[in-house]
């Protein structure tokens, strides 16, 4: 798989899972019974607008690694922006475990809906199974930078490897040449040249015959 198209996926996942706590927002917000308010649907808000707003930080950095990705690849600038994405998704899964999903607040939750009748047990039942989308929609982005992370390696291993053969091809190139000049084996030309104890190639001129005349 080329490694824009597992990019691109880490940024389709994002989407997906900032789509489902607009829409958990929406119930929060909107959706809840009118007529009571009670102190932790307005916790529950609070908590979602914050953790939406650590995912808008994690979509950022998705969008730079990605077009660090782009050809040619950036490997350097794509590490260090897909440092970024994990180490702010790392912050945005342990608000959403702990504070939105926690067992404390599920509990809270149940006990609302409980005691404010079958308007609020709805609600709770709506709000818990966005948050439950939302936890598994978190575990896929988790997957989707693996699969980056991964790819990326691969790539810049490869690219070394490209180059590193690359630069010995040139050196062996670079020492023959220098071994042919110090030898006396060849020239510049591509001539040639007899190595001590060989005859020359090269022979003199014959010599004319000499007539001498006689008296």
């Amino acid at each position: 798989m080329a490694i824009e198209t597992v990019f691109a996926e880490l940024q389709h996942r994002l989407r997906m899972l900032q789509e489902a706590l607009e829409a958990l927002g929406t119930t929060v917000d909107e959706d809840r019974p009118t007529r009571d308010d009670v102190i932790v649907a307005s916790r529950l808000s609070d908590d979602v607008l914050a953790a939406r707003g650590l995912l808008e930080e994690v979509l950022e950095a998705a969008d730079h690694a990605t077009r660090a990705v782009a050809f040619p690849l950036d490997g350097e600038r794509a590490r260090r922006a897909l440092t970024v994405c994990q180490h702010q998704h790392q912050r945005f899964a342990h608000a959403l475990s702990f504070e939105l999903t926690g067992f404390e607040r599920l509990d809270d939750l149940t006990s609302v809906g409980r005691e404010r009748g079958r308007e609020w047990l709805d609600w709770v039942g709506v709000v818990k199974q966005a948050l439950e989308q939302s936890r598994m929609l978190s575990e896929d982005v988790t997957d989707g930078l693996s699969l980056c992370w991964q790819e990326l390696a691969e790539r810049i291993a490869s690219t070394s490897v490209s180059i590193r053969n690359t630069a010995v091809g040139q050196q062996v190139c670079t020492a023959e040449l220098q071994d042919n000049a110090l030898t006396g084996e060849g020239d510049v030309n591509g001539a040639t040249r007899p190595t001590a104890g060989e005859p020359s190639a090269a022979k003199a001129p014959a010599m004319a015959p000499v007539y001498r005349s006689r008296i």
